[in-house]
């Protein structure tokens, strides 16, 4: 996720929208493609099916989900994340608010039916505000351990009024973290973290998807999932369009449903589609650069970092202030930006893009490691920028060399870069550790190692973790490795602001720096 707060206050903010022009791509990437598999040749381990009804006069979205996996346990939890959002939510806080906004209205998903294997199951919620749903299952026999469970559920969601990731106006309503999805049990046990006001509160796994979506007249869908080869059913005397639509090896399935004032512009990038939705009246210069910056960053990324294996991406305009937030091929954009010509819009969709690598085809526990996605997608962000004008590049870079000086400040408080989600204070601390000193800390070992030999470690980070979870201790013993000595000083210095370590750290990189 892309966060503009702290950021457009900034005198550096300033030279950064002078400096973000929209100019034509002169860069070419020059890296060997990495080879990537593509979703359909690993098939994923979870299933999930859903047949679902949109009324869009009332906000509301009816269902059924059916869940398909080998159970790890004698039981199962399901986040429901809309549920942060009920009546009895305790949303008053300023971190809250700045990702809210202040008006809103209570949402939130109803479970109304679980059957396991065919039968009635006993479940129960969990959570402050009933955000887990905890799912009995049959004791685990030695004989059964590889045996097949389904979760049938019935759902009905409100969907909430706010600036964040669910929510609606006029002639849209998009639907992030919207269907239940089962919580990540690793090595610690079940991971069942709440919805924090801070950061992405999310870890998941990939899974299959196959969605059937009734779709009332005169609305169109850009979602995770294949469009351009759903099967789609017209319906009378319902007016309705029924799409089914599927998505491989993904991380959740996100969708924006959008009435006939908006339209997609399109393009192609090897094999996949790219489009960028955007409204009637909309600035058609700034839709146009930012467009171009989808395609193009989906470009630059793929010959850096691996092919996109996705057949699609789509980069939609939403309302909320959150700036940008990244799904599986799709990405929400704040609306402001397909409106102000200052390149602002282009940085977040250039950064919302090179998510699509870090969280979509890697994933990582979010929650506990939010600098590991977040800081190798604004190092490609910044690198992209860069390669495309040097200029909008180094205005971005000295916004985040601000931020990383700036959060030097929190080595007296406690907090550092791999501090939890719910341990940072504020957005002004994630934002200056999680972004802004963890984006730092990649470009400073760019500068000492060159690009070609940074990415090609990413690239082999990517090939390594595709579809699956990475660790921030899996990418530094790849740093080590690579660079043949214990980058534990480096990382110390960075991540976990022991300025005493500053001299160990440069000495580390004199030590690995290219010739």
């Amino acid at each position: 996720m892309w966060r503009k707060h702290w950021v457009v206050g900034m005198v550096v903010g300033i030279a950064l929208a002078v400096c973000l022009w929209s100019s034509p791509w002169a860069g070419q990437a020059g890296a060997d493609v990495a080879v990537i598999a593509n979703p359909e040749q690993k098939p994923a381990a979870v299933t999930y099916s859903a047949e679902v009804w949109l009324d869009m006069n009332e906000r509301v979205v009816k269902g059924t989900l059916t869940t398909r996996f080998v159970p790890q346990d004698d039981k199962a939890f399901f986040h429901l994340y809309p549920n942060a959002f009920a009546t009895e939510a305790d949303l008053r806080s300023e971190n809250w608010e700045q990702v809210l906004g202040k008006q809103r209205e209570p949402g939130g998903i109803a479970i109304l039916a679980v059957k396991v294997n065919g039968r009635q199951a006993d479940v129960r919620y969990e959570g402050k505000t009933n955000t887990l749903l905890r799912v009995p299952l049959r004791q685990l026999l030695p004989n059964k351990a590889k045996a097949e469970t389904v979760v049938e559920m019935s759902f009905r969601l409100q969907v909430p009024y706010n600036n964040g990731r669910l929510s609606y106006h006029d002639h849209a309503m998009w639907l992030g973290n919207w269907l239940p999805i089962l919580a990540v049990k690793d090595s610690g046990g079940w991971r069942l973290d709440p919805y924090t006001a801070i950061g992405d509160p999310f870890y998941s796994e990939v899974a299959n998807y196959h969605l059937r979506v009734h779709l009332p007249e005169g609305y169109q869908l850009a979602t995770t999932g294949l469009e351009s080869v759903a099967v789609v059913t017209q319906t009378r005397p319902q007016r309705q369009s029924i799409y089914e639509l599927d998505a491989w090896n993904v991380r959740d399935f996100a969708m924006v449903v959008m009435d006939d004032t908006y339209q997609a512009m399109s393009g192609k990038v090897g094999e996949t589609v790219v489009r960028t939705w955007s409204q009637q009246g909309d600035d058609a210069a700034v839709v146009n650069s930012l467009h171009q910056t989808a395609m193009e960053s989906l470009d630059y990324y793929g010959k850096q970092f691996g092919t996109y294996p996705y057949k699609e991406y789509d980069v939609v305009k939403t309302g909320g202030f959150f700036g940008g937030m990244e799904y599986p091929s799709l990405v929400f954009v704040e609306e402001e930006f397909f409106n102000t010509a200052n390149g602002m819009g282009a940085a977040v969709v250039a950064h919302e893009t090179a998510h699509q690598w870090f969280y979509g085809i890697v994933g990582n526990d979010e929650v506990g490691e939010a600098w590991l996605d977040e800081s190798l997608t604004d190092y490609a962000t910044m690198a992209f920028l860069q390669e495309k004008d040097a200029k909008r590049g180094q205005a971005y870079m000295r916004m985040r060399q601000g931020q990383s000086r700036a959060a030097e400040a929190y080595a007296k408080q406690g907090i550092d870069a791999e501090t939890g989600v719910a341990a940072f204070p504020d957005w002004k601390s994630y934002n200056e550790l999680v972004y802004g000193r963890s984006g730092v800390m990649w470009w400073t070992l760019r500068d000492a190692w060159g690009a070609e030999r940074l990415n090609q470690l990413l690239r082999q980070y990517v090939s390594e973790h595709q579809y699956g979870l990475a660790s921030g201790a899996a990418i530094k013993e790849l740093v080590s490795a690579a660079s043949g000595a214990d980058a534990t000083p480096f990382f110390d210095y960075w991540l976990h602001l022991k300025l005493e370590l500053a001299e160990a750290a440069n000495d580390w990189l004199e030590k690995v720096k290219h010739e």
